[in-house]
């Protein structure tokens, strides 16, 4: 359907990018626009990969082998992992032939945009002094919280009665939680809106610091939550947010930078794109 230099993109690997964007965006359906942008990551992909061959970008087997060893971690079993792997018509060959494909990519555009690419504090500085608006922050909640399955209702009503009574929160989150923070005693952490499911959200910021709250239902199972602490909105502070800045201003000089090496690369590519096939790829 595509093909960069003599080497063709394939249909399923273009179906597979494409599921990825509306996994990603949680959509059904890919608009126009957006079938298109993905068209040119692959093309812009497959160019670079060229380079990366060329230049002996190397790939280190050990990385390759953990990143299948977490794949297959991801399925229950060694028979399931196999069995998704006949329905999509995929051999462990394929797999980490992709694997490699991608590291190798990763590799490139790390030593040919990142290894140079350094945003100085200064830098950072002056950005968080020109767009203050940026970095506006809202309401924040700190919680504990122990979880229980839904089939332990009546063992948290026990435990909400004692945990009312004065017991210790943490030792209990600690004893009987299912969530890993039950390791922390439960603690959760600062969180703004958004970030819990709705009936965890709701339950938490309406609740008073040092408050205990009933049992809350949400799609895991049965919450206890404790509130431990409140920040009002206000603007993010230049310590808290440096890196996480230097980060993404890091990032948007590579986007750059890439665009200008593969717009280049085009000119001088042989690409053709079956644009037939590739329309009936768009939404009706």
């Amino acid at each position: 359907m595509i093909k960069v230099n003599g080497y063709e993109i394939s249909e399923k690997e273009f179906d597979m990018a494409c599921a990825e964007k509306k996994f990603i965006f949680k959509k059904k359906f890919l608009e126009k626009n957006e079938i298109e942008e993905t068209v040119n990551v692959l093309v812009d992909a497959a160019l670079m990969l060229e380079v990366a061959k060329k230049e002996n970008i190397e790939v280190d087997p050990v990385e390759t082998e953990k990143t299948i060893s977490r794949m297959k971690k991801s399925f229950k079993s060694e028979d399931d992992f196999r069995q998704a792997l006949s329905k999509t018509g995929d051999t462990e060959e394929t797999i980490k032939e992709r694997v490699e494909r991608n590291l190798k990519l990763r590799n490139f555009v790390r030593k040919k945009f990142f290894d140079d690419t350094h945003v100085s504090d200064d830098d950072i500085k002056k950005y968080y002094e020109q767009y203050p608006e940026r970095f506006n922050k809202g309401e924040e909640v700190r919680a504990s919280h122990i979880l229980f399955g839904e089939a332990d209702k009546d063992i948290a009503l026990e435990i909400h009665e004692l945990l009312l009574n004065g017991e210790d929160f943490s030792e209990h989150a600690k004893t009987h939680s299912q969530c890993p923070s039950g390791q922390n005693g439960g603690d959760l952490g600062f969180f703004d809106r958004g970030k819990m499911v709705p009936e965890f959200e709701q339950a938490a910021f309406e609740m008073e610091t040092g408050e205990i709250s009933d049992l809350v239902q949400t799609q895991f199972g049965y919450h206890i939550i404790k509130l431990t602490d409140k920040r009002s909105g206000g603007k993010f502070e230049l310590d808290e947010i440096k890196e996480q800045l230097r980060q993404s201003m890091e990032n948007s000089i590579v986007n750059h930078k890439i665009k200008k090496y593969t717009d280049k690369l085009r000119k001088e590519a042989e690409i053709v794109i079956d644009t037939d096939k590739l329309s009936k790829k768009f939404p009706a």
